[in-house]
């Protein structure tokens, strides 16, 4: 009889802990913008400043990028950003990125961890003779828990599918600052919302397309049909991946360069704080080698001063004894000569 061979999966002790252990480890809130208690609201320009004031935080790196689009309304796209912890690398946050008009965004900028749907009416897309408004680019940070985030998008957008996602590979993620730089960028190349240009397809498919060729070796995987198109339509945007491209390596070429500059006049602050430390130790023991000598002198002419009395009250001594012994001679001689004349 015949048997066919079964492939036996190893079994991995570390793997097995994991597992068991994930659903206890408590996700960290030490880096702001990234891992925070609760969800938070940020546009994109204070996001990058949020960084900039947390290495932590600047130091996340993404893993994972979704694309997500609603499916009722307007089917707005937007995107999911799946950032590991630089230390606990067992926790990922997932924040989302979208683009909406800033007169129909709902912002949830107010501490209390709510948010609300955007409410962008499907009036405003169908209309082609709406004006371009100031672009509302934001980034949310989610609960860190798969059924509250769920929970947290449903509430946000509304009913949603996921059409596909990129994966990086651990030798070239993207770091959050260098996310953060691009998203600034294209803030500065597009700055409004135009229906038929800027919008939010165009703002998720420039962003996935600049991450794809700014790091490559990442793996893309569809999920679903329907990405940049509206009932089932094409939707028209600008073309701007490659200038994007472009103006996001010149700013992180300047980011680098600014960096180099801050690290190096840190190294050369530190460097002259510990020379004038040097000088200022030098100066302290040339002034305790100083006190020690003068001390030592001090005690030297205690000493010779001591010997010197020692001496003279030697000397003094001596001479009494000299005197003393005279005397007595010459007592002694007298009274030889009181006893010859009394013989």
């Amino acid at each position: 009889m015949a048997f066919k061979s079964k492939s036996v999966k190893r079994f991995s002790v570390r793997g097995f802990l994991a597992a068991i252990l994930h659903p206890f480890m408590t996700s960290p809130t030490d880096a702001p913008g990234v891992f925070t208690l609760g969800d938070s609201y940020n546009n994109v320009g204070d996001w990058h400043t949020l960084l900039l004031n947390n290495e932590l935080s600047s130091q996340c790196e993404l893993e994972r990028l979704v694309c997500c689009k609603c499916t009722t309304s307007v089917e707005h796209e937007f995107l999911l950003l799946h950032f590991r912890h630089p230390t606990q690398h067992h926790a990922v946050a997932i924040l989302v990125l979208d683009r909406t008009s800033r007169s129909d965004s709902t912002e949830n900028n107010n501490g209390n961890g709510s948010s609300r749907s955007i409410g962008i009416g499907q009036s405003t897309v169908v209309s082609p003779s709406v004006s371009a408004t100031p672009a509302h680019d934001s980034i949310f940070t989610t609960p860190n828990n798969g059924s509250a985030i769920e929970s947290y998008l449903t509430n946000r957008y509304g009913q949603h599918k996921y059409l596909c996602h990129l994966d990086f590979p651990a030798s070239a993620r993207p770091s959050a600052m260098q996310v953060s730089v691009l998203l600034c960028v294209l803030r500065k190349h597009s700055p409004t919302y135009h229906l038929w240009q800027y919008q939010c397809y165009w703002y998720a498919y420039t962003v996935w397309e600049a991450l794809k060729r700014l790091f490559p070796g990442c793996r893309e995987t569809t999920q679903s049909e329907g990405r940049s198109r509206f009932c089932g339509q094409e939707v028209r945007k600008a073309e701007s991946v490659e200038a994007v491209c472009e103006l996001y390596r010149a700013e992180w070429a300047r980011f680098e360069n600014a960096a180099e500059e801050r690290r190096r006049a840190k190294e050369e602050e530190v460097h002259r704080l510990r020379m004038e430390g040097l000088v200022e130790g030098r100066a302290q023991r040339q002034a305790e080698v100083d006190e020690e000598r003068r001390q030592k002198e001090e005690e030297r002419r205690q000493r010779e001063e001591a010997e010197r009395r020692a001496d003279e009250e030697r000397r003094q001594r001596e001479k009494a004894e000299r005197e003393y012994e005279a005397e007595l001679n010459r007592m002694r001689a007298r009274m030889a000569e009181l006893e010859r004349r009394a013989v």
